[in-house]
């Protein structure tokens, strides 16, 4: 069961305690400011100043425009900071590719041509954004900074065994592997199937090659999480994770250490699975959470180009 007491910041090395087969995680870690996190989640580092001229835009992972409150408390957490907040328009069950596409022209159309954008992202729209960014430049050129929060670089093992019949060996009864022939069909009938396959073995694999091959010229903070527990039906499939990789920690959806980027700076936090983040649910302050995220971004932006600023 899930503590009553509110989240907050933890050890990250705690997983260790938890999982029988914990991931090394020294040799993936670039440059982590975990504990940098941690000082703007708790004031500690006195207030980041507001960019002038900055759209902060929110980009939605698969299904989260689908998902009620989806990103609701965060708009309203960075709007009364002060904050110009867009939220991208993208196609819950879209593909990378086409997810690209629209986010590109959405952010042509609605923000101001003199801004700069600083993009916060989950899950799958961390790849959406760096699609789109790959295939605008001009955008490119006007970002500050990119947080990619639960941003997968390997597949996604609940839709591979979905989609593709992989892990069959791992199933702990017949009714299992018929619940996953249901949700198959599912994701067909909401024609979703490209784009939740867009997040598996292979497909994501080509994908990753791609994007990494585009030159990020600004700064770039990936967040990693794991959990013990789920806090979502739909978006924490933290059972069928233990059975298809016993001992290795994860946030639900994806294996912790497939949410670490090579490049740029890393946070790593305890306890928060893959649904929280936008949803919120068992005490987690969600609004909080990426309040502190975009000061991060700031800050790191201020570190690497000199950027005007005004308190609000």
């Amino acid at each position: 069961m899930h503590s009553t007491a509110p989240w907050q910041p933890s050890d990250i090395e705690d997983y260790k305690r938890f999982y029988s087969a914990p991931a090394d995680l020294s040799s993936l870690v670039s440059s982590d400011i975990s504990q940098d996190f941690v000082a703007l989640w708790s004031d500690q580092a006195g207030c980041v100043s507001v960019p002038r001229h900055t759209t902060f835009v929110l980009v939605r992972g698969l299904f989260g425009g689908w998902m009620p409150g989806h990103f609701a408390a965060p708009c309203k957490r960075l709007r009364q900071a002060g904050f110009s907040l867009h939220i991208a328009n993208s196609n819950a069950a879209g593909t990378i590719s086409d997810n690209a596409n629209l986010i590109g022209r959405d952010l042509e159309r609605h923000i101001p041509s003199q801004h700069q954008i600083i993009f916060l992202c989950h899950s799958k729209g961390g790849l959406d954004t760096l699609a789109m960014l790959a295939r605008f430049p001009h955008l490119m050129a006007r970002t500050s900074a990119i947080v990619l929060c639960q941003t997968p670089r390997a597949g996604c093992p609940v839709l591979e065994s979905v989609l593709l019949n992989a892990f069959r060996s791992s199933y702990s009864s017949r009714i299992q592997a018929i619940r996953e022939r249901i949700a198959s069909a599912t994701i067909s009938m909401l024609r979703a199937r490209a784009a939740c396959l867009d997040l598996t073995g292979e497909n994501l694999a080509r994908w990753i090659a791609r994007l990494d091959a585009v030159p990020c010229p600004c700064p770039l903070i990936s967040v990693a999480s794991w959990s013990q527990q789920p806090s979502a039906i739909l978006d924490s499939q933290h059972g069928r994770m233990q059975q298809i990789w016993p001992g290795r920690a994860h946030d639900g959806l994806f294996l912790l250490e497939s949410m670490i980027w090579p490049t740029g700076k890393q946070v790593l936090l305890a306890e928060i699975d893959h649904s929280q983040p936008t949803v919120g649910g068992a005490q987690f302050d969600h609004g909080r959470f990426w309040l502190a995220l975009a000061r991060l971004a700031i800050k790191n932006t201020l570190s690497n180009h000199s950027t005007p600023v005004t308190n609000k």
